[in-house]
């Protein structure tokens, strides 16, 4: 029946009438995992948010342009992405809006600015070492409208969401002003009551030499309870040959797991601009044994 759905997906998007300007994109991410908690050993194939989309723009005539996106997850591994509704695909950002000298509006389902202020410093996002697995407020929500600015000041954006989760839109808020020069990036972003926290974060990314340092501090408040946790992320990453790419990631938070700490190092081979082979290795650990695991992943990530 899977099989049957991605057929009839993939049959209607080739037969559609798409505009000159609508690019077709995709990752495909699969790496060889052995997960071991400290009481059993598993070891299985991952799909690291393989996904298919495509994007676009339309020019309106005037000094307005229509953009739009549609993207969804798939699981080349067990054929379900979306495993809570027995779904071939989930959706990721999808949306419509209106692009102009003033700035970008638009609706739909979307990483919110929050959750986009950390740009690359996560060095394993998508991975099982993704910051979600400690941090709060790696959402992407529906019923979301965003406005960002154009670059004003030379070097600073800012990007704004109205969020629906209860009974209006703006019952939830995020918020994020960027920084970004080629020396550096800096940005400063705040969720309200978003997903039951109040959270901010603040971000700072240093090139250097062929490394790049980036450190990223952030407090969340549960709405209900008031229980206040804080957390940090520090990654470095080092091109150590032409192809070769080190990585180091520290987190450590209370706001997920209590004392929470996550350790994760890799290596990235680029086979080529779009390819890579991808090597981890993840330590999660907690105050409450059971939380505690560690994985060794092995893999490929294709883009196209």
């Amino acid at each position: 029946m899977n099989l049957k759905i991605l057929y009839c997906f993939t049959v209607l998007f080739f037969s559609l009438s798409l505009p000159a300007e609508t690019t077709f994109y995709g990752k495909l991410g699969i790496t060889a995992e052995n997960e071991n908690n400290n009481v059993t050993s598993e070891s299985d194939l991952v799909s690291n948010s393989s996904r298919i989309g495509f994007k676009g723009d339309l020019n309106t005539g005037s000094n307005l342009s229509l953009i739009y996106q549609l993207e969804y997850e798939l699981d080349p591994v067990d054929g379900k992405a979306d495993e809570s509704k027995e779904r071939t695909l989930k959706q990721r950002n999808t949306f419509v809006g209106i692009k102009g000298s003033l700035g970008t509006l638009f609706l739909g389902t979307h990483d919110t600015a929050f959750k986009e202020s950390q740009e690359k410093i996560d060095l394993f996002n998508d991975l099982a070492s993704d910051i979600k697995n400690i941090l709060e407020g790696e959402n992407r929500l529906s019923e979301l409208v965003g406005f960002t600015t154009p670059v004003f000041g030379k070097n600073f954006s800012a990007t704004f969401n109205l969020i629906k989760e209860n009974d209006g839109l703006g019952d939830s808020s995020s918020f994020s002003l960027k920084y970004k020069t080629s020396n550096i990036y800096a940005a400063l972003a705040l969720d309200s009551e978003v997903q039951g926290y109040n959270s901010y974060r603040v971000l700072l990314q240093i090139p250097f030499n062929k490394a790049q340092l980036g450190l990223m501090f952030q407090t969340s408040k549960e709405v209900n309870t008031g229980n206040k946790e804080e957390g940090y992320v520090m990654s470095l990453s080092r091109k150590i040959t032409n192809n070769g790419i080190f990585k180091l990631q520290l987190a450590e938070s209370d706001i997920k797991l209590d004392s929470g700490k996550q350790t994760t190092f890799g290596y990235d081979r680029e086979l080529s601009k779009k390819a890579k082979i991808i090597i981890f290795y993840t330590d999660l650990s907690s105050s409450k044994v059971e939380k505690e695991k560690n994985i060794t992943g092995v893999g490929f990530e294709l883009k196209f």
